[in-house]
Formats: C-alpha cells, sequence, structure tokens
C-alpha cells in the first residue's frame, strides 16, 4: 500500500510544480478571481468576469 501511497504523492507534487510553471507564463489574467490563464478572450474562463488584462502590457 506505501507504493501507492507514495506514486500518489509524487503525482501531486508534479501537478502542483506544473501548475505553477503555468501561471509564470500566461499572458493574461482575470483582475476579479485572479486566474491566469494562455486564451486571449474577452471574458475569463473560470468566472466569467469581463476584467481580463494582458500580462504582457
Amino acid at each position: 500500500m506505501g507504493l501507492f501511497r507514495d506514486l500518489g504523492n509524487k503525482v501531486e507534487e508534479f501537478k502542483q510544480a506544473s501548475e505553477a510553471a503555468a501561471d509564470e507564463e500566461a499572458s493574461h489574467e482575470c483582475r476579479d478571481c485572479g486566474e491566469r490563464f494562455f486564451a486571449d478572450t474577452e471574458t475569463c474562463p473560470e468566472c466569467g468576469s469581463s476584467d481580463v488584462v494582458s500580462l504582457a502590457e
């Protein structure tokens, strides 16, 4: 059983590290909820807010 717990812990560590790296590279951010994403949209895919800014500015 320890093998599966260790594997689960490694998967969770990888997931958190990859999400942090993606946030650092994101090109847009929602000012309402703080979600960061790559798509150039007029509304936030997480909360639907229209207060989206480009981080490249």
